[in-house]
């Protein structure tokens, strides 16, 4: 599993997604996986609020967040010179548990979908409201 940061030129080209996840003195880190030869990157994040997770520290809230997942449509926007640093208790939990969060994201992906077919569902517009997918609908 790679463990990555987002380069500036990323957020400044994004910066009109407003459900993107953008921290630019502490930047989010990523975990960067390929599904159908499609790269996306995952933040990892705390006081997760929704069920959309792959859960490394469930008691704080800790885990990476599919609902911020992002296509990654040009490799450019991977930072290089950072190396991301992992909390110890949430790198023991995703280690070896790539196919889960793989499995994860698609599950996401497949409930994304799903919603757009009922946007006007209370819950399902959440979904599509806060997701940043819905800026890379094109790709899924």
């Amino acid at each position: 599993m790679n463990f990555i940061f987002l380069t500036n030129q990323f957020y400044e080209d994004y910066s009109h997604c407003t459900e993107i996840e953008m921290k630019q003195q502490r930047p989010y880190v990523q975990v960067f996986i390929t599904l159908h030869d499609i790269d996306f990157a995952i933040p990892m994040r705390s006081n997760i609020k929704h069920n959309y997770a792959f859960w490394t520290d469930k008691p704080n809230r800790c885990g990476l967040d599919y609902s911020k997942a992002i296509v990654i449509e040009d490799r450019k926007y991977i930072d290089a010179t950072n190396k991301p640093y992992i909390r110890p208790n949430e790198f023991k939990a995703l280690i070896g548990r790539e196919y889960s969060v793989k499995q994860g994201l698609l599950n996401y992906i497949q409930a994304y979908k799903k919603a757009k077919l009922k946007p006007d569902n209370p819950r399902k517009r959440d979904m599509l409201e806060y997701s940043a997918l819905q800026y890379f609908e094109g790709y899924i």
